[in-house]
């Protein structure tokens, strides 16, 4: 009985690894990642209109995940409270229907956000875990990322501000 255990874990190990392989390396040789998709016959968010054109903050999570679900009040306060810095929300991982349900309903979201369930748009920007932050400077520079939690709007400004620094010092060296 114990050795059945352990093929059985061992083969659920080995599958789950695969998928994850799968996931990162199984991608569209021209992916699509400028067009977020929006729900419910929504126009698609499209990156260039942001992206070099404003301070633009892309937050990538996942659905169901307990530290994105945290962020989303911070997240929504950030947006809502100043207009320099675009932040927009791009779901990598879940279920459509568990997604919106999430977004329309439990965060009740006003700042944009959407879908890249191919993940080309994350696997682009190398987000592999959820929540990443990637910062971008009003040129598009990207200033690089952030693979962590962040507790509240103070700190997801700290964040973005030591980006734009580092960036711009490496820039002058």
């Amino acid at each position: 009985m114990a050795n059945k255990l352990s093929i059985a874990f061992i083969l659920f190990i080995l599958s789950g690894m695969a998928y994850t392989v799968y996931g990162f390396w199984a991608v569209d040789e021209n992916p699509d990642i400028i067009t977020v998709e929006r729900f419910n016959d929504e126009e698609p968010i499209l990156l260039d209109n942001y992206i070099g054109e404003k301070k633009t903050i892309l937050q990538f999570v996942a659905v169901p995940c307990e530290c994105c679900s945290f962020s989303m009040p911070f997240i929504q306060q950030f947006a809502a409270e100043q207009d320099e810095i675009e932040v927009i929300t791009i779901v990598f991982h879940g279920r459509r229907g568990e997604i919106q349900d999430k977004f329309e309903n439990e965060y009740k979201a006003t700042h944009l956000y959407g879908l890249d369930l191919d993940r080309s748009i994350a696997n682009y920007y190398g987000a592999n875990v959820s929540p990443t932050y990637v910062f971008f400077d009003e040129a598009g520079n990207n200033l690089g990322a952030y693979p962590y939690i962040i507790l509240d709007a103070e700190e997801l400004e700290q964040r973005y501000d030591d980006a734009y620094k580092k960036f711009n010092n490496e820039g002058e060296a």
